[in-house]
């Protein structure tokens, strides 16, 4: 699992968010494609050996059915567990990535993250390595994301298919929810420092399509430090956050930290956790999430 507290760390110094720049469903070669860097490419036929080093587009070629096509993955690659027979090239940040073990494979296509990896773009054009470079930002962006790769790998059908089921379940919880008032959330990014989700990320997003209200979704920031006292002032229902913070957000723990025994979600035990690769990664398993956000908060 990629350590969701570097990660998001490393996204709070970048830029911010890219725009989806992909075409139209298509599925003859040759392909002309541009990708979230706005670069055309020019793809002749379908790659037949993809590296992918991001998690989020592992996930993504193996749902639509382009699997076979991988040869190589990162260290944090471990989804399905088809992935275990690939090679790994490295870790998640571009510093980490293997070259030499990445040139060996030989691939045709490389899946890059337009955050973490731009200091590999040289590299792979000087080893004239074709790369593909995505940074969806929220659940329409990797819709448009899931197509992109399907046209990219000859895959049309299965990313349609993959992204048709993510909405139907989608659709399903809010079905569900009806015209329920929406509980008060607080993601728990972090204990040390406190840190939540702002309203511009995919945490957020799932929270509302969950049925829920992030209580800092009025903040712009993606990642941003908020005193224990925001907190109990804006009196969440609810305290969920990753199930790789588990030990640390559980009753006793918080109902310690000043003031924290008066809010609703702590006085009633609603504490909760979720899958963190299913929220921090930005593959299919997206919609599970907010499946799971929905059991939450409306068991």
């Amino acid at each position: 699992m990629v350590h969701i507290k570097t990660f998001l760390y490393c996204l709070i110094l970048l830029a911010p968010g890219l725009t989806g720049v992909f075409p139209q469903e298509q599925s003859a070669f040759p392909l002309s494609i541009r990708d979230v860097l706005g670069r055309s490419l020019s793809v002749p036929a379908a790659p037949r050996r993809v590296v992918s080093l991001s998690p989020g587009v592992t996930e993504i070629l193996f749902a639509i059915g382009a699997g076979d096509q991988v040869v190589g993955l990162t260290e944090y690659c471990n989804y399905p567990p088809e992935t275990a027979s690939r090679t790994k090239v490295g870790g998640f940040s571009g510093i980490t990535v293997n070259m030499e073990t990445l040139a060996r494979l030989k691939p045709d296509m490389v899946i890059i993250s337009a955050f973490m990896h731009g200091r590999l773009i040289a590299l792979l054009e000087r080893l004239s390595i074709p790369f593909f470079a995505v940074e969806p930002q929220n659940f329409q962006e990797v819709y448009e994301t899931i197509a992109a790769l399907g046209s990219l790998t000859g895959h049309v059908r299965g990313s349609q298919e993959v992204i048709g089921l993510m909405q139907e379940k989608i659709r399903r919880v809010q079905e569900r929810r009806g015209n329920r008032q929406a509980p008060l959330v607080f993601w728990e990014l972090s204990d040390e420092p406190l840190m939540s989700a702002g309203g511009k990320t995919f945490i957020s997003e799932a929270i509302s399509l969950g049925g829920g209200k992030n209580i800092f979704e009025d903040i712009d920031e993606a990642w941003p430090l908020v005193s224990t006292e925001q907190v109990v002032r804006r009196k969440p229902d609810w305290i969920i956050a990753g199930d790789d913070h588990g030990k640390i957000i559980e009753p006793r723990s918080l109902a310690r930290r000043p003031g924290w025994g008066v809010i609703p979600a702590v006085r009633q035990n609603h504490i909760a956790l979720v899958n963190a690769d299913t929220l921090y990664r930005y593959g299919p398993r997206l919609a599970d999430a907010v499946v799971r956000i929905a059991d939450i908060l409306y068991e």
